[in-house]
């Protein structure tokens, strides 16, 4: 073993449970849908087996890694994918680098960083590769699996946020449905129109609006980053970021056009979206395969601009996907071709048009095939033109620490603690040198300054 790995093997035993944070902003829940499975199984015939560590998030994505593993061997009948099953990769991978046993190829999602120092630098391989290029994949996205200059993962698919809406809802009040260039302004106005109270008890009935899917992160984003681009000074605070989160807590308590943390936690935000309780719903493409099994009409329509001091400023959360090989892969060439294989033109036009993923590829993503399949969404270019301005979720090794310190401020400001709730500017005024301090740390860690 490498002394490098030997520094990332104590890194990965020395960390605490992996953080649910960025994961839950996107929607993905860790169900426990399967227990860990990891026994190597026999490959008689096969000359390579390569383990491949795949979450168990829904039975969908299950039957996507099964998938996979099977057409691959089909392909390349010299190879056995050993398709490792686990509801929590971020966890299991770390358990399996302290033990020494690590796989060959992982999927990973919002929080592959931390694993910057065991990912094989692909740069060298994919400059003689063109079925790999960076012209393949949406700028935004292409960035997003960098980190300090090396390519460190191969990206499938850029998961945005997008605002689903009640078609039916809509029509009964009289409203014209968002479009892509509208506002924050618009938004609140037609969530006021949509929130009802049908029996004058003076509870909510039907909300106009639910951001909360998408948890807080994105709302940080509209005036950029929370870091310079090479994460080295904290710019959490700034004024567009306070007029926003202003915004945002006046839409459930002073409009009450959303529900409470506490209303969503207790009926569920998918649920409520799904029985017509909410006319305008913030997920990401994971929710697609839900919605379609609904009785009423619906569609999407990218995030709202929020227009501030006579400019317009526009983001959304990025959920990356990605494969990665690790470092002390035995098979590094097969691993890479699985890999190559994986992120490649016909495999992610599969898993998109089979509704797995928003594909990152330029030319998937845009084709007549996906765009207009003829099912919902109509709009589906609302996904693929938000990965235009969409900004990645915490993109730093030391993810787990940041959200973890952060959680607390966002929740006296979201929620708030013993009866107060914290301003959108007290809030961002604590959480500014919150960041300093933690990306201070890692940079002096790691011989960095600012």
């Amino acid at each position: 073993m490498t002394a490098r790995f030997e520094r990332v093997r104590r890194a990965a035993a020395a960390m605490g449970p992996v953080l649910l944070y960025a994961l839950l902003g996107a929607g993905f829940v860790l169900s426990g849908y399967q227990v860990w499975r990891t026994t190597r199984s026999e490959a008689p015939g096969r000359a390579i087996t390569l383990d491949f560590l795949w979450p168990t998030y829904t039975p969908q994505k299950v039957r996507y890694g099964e998938y996979l593993a099977q057409r691959y061997m089909e392909e390349h009948p010299e190879v056995y994918v050993n398709l490792i099953l686990t509801p929590d990769p971020y966890r299991k991978l770390q358990v399996m680098i302290a033990g020494g046993t690590t796989p060959d190829v992982v999927w990973m999602g919002v929080g592959w960083q931390q694993f910057a120092d065991a990912f094989l630098p692909l740069d060298e391989r994919v400059a003689t590769e063109p079925e790999v290029h960076a012209e393949n994949y949406f700028p935004r996205l292409w960035e997003s699996v960098h980190w300090r200059g090396k390519l460190l993962a191969l990206p499938s698919s850029g998961q945005v946020g997008v605002i689903y809406y009640n078609k039916d809802l809509f029509d009964e009040a009289g409203l014209e449905y968002p479009a892509d260039d509208w506002t924050w302004d618009d938004m609140q106005r037609m969530a006021r129109a949509l929130t009802r109270d049908f029996d004058g008890d003076g509870a909510i009935d039907q909300y106009g609006l639910q951001l909360g899917q998408v948890y807080l992160v994105p709302f940080l984003l509209y005036d950029g980053q929370i870091a310079d681009p090479e994460w080295r000074s904290a710019r959490v605070d700034s004024p567009v970021s306070r007029a926003l989160l202003d915004r945002y807590q006046a839409l459930i308590y002073e409009d009450k056009v959303m529900p409470t943390p506490t209303t969503s936690q207790e009926l569920g935000m998918l649920p409520m979206f799904e029985a017509g309780r909410v006319a305008m719903h913030a997920a990401s493409g994971y929710a697609i395969e839900s919605f379609r099994k609904v009785q009423f009409d619906w569609d999407v329509v990218r995030f709202p601009a929020f227009e501030f001091e006579g400019q317009r400023y526009q983001a959304t959360g990025l959920w990356e996907e990605e494969f990665s090989i690790l470092w002390d892969t035995d098979a590094p060439d097969a691993a890479w071709d699985f890999a190559r294989w994986c992120a490649g033109h016909e495999t992610v036009r599969w898993a998109a048009l089979n509704g797995h993923i928003v594909p990152g590829r330029v030319e998937v993503a845009l084709s007549d095939e996906y765009l207009h399949s003829g099912r919902r969404p109509a709009n589906m270019r609302s996904f693929t033109d938000s990965l235009a301005f969409a900004v990645p979720i915490y993109p730093h090794p030391w993810l787990k620490r940041i959200g973890i310190e952060f959680e607390p401020v966002l929740e006296r400001y979201h929620v708030g603690t013993e009866g107060r709730r914290i301003t959108a500017a007290e809030a961002l005024a604590e959480l500014q040198p919150i960041l300093q301090k933690i990306l201070d740390e890692y940079n002096a860690e790691h011989n960095e300054t600012r």
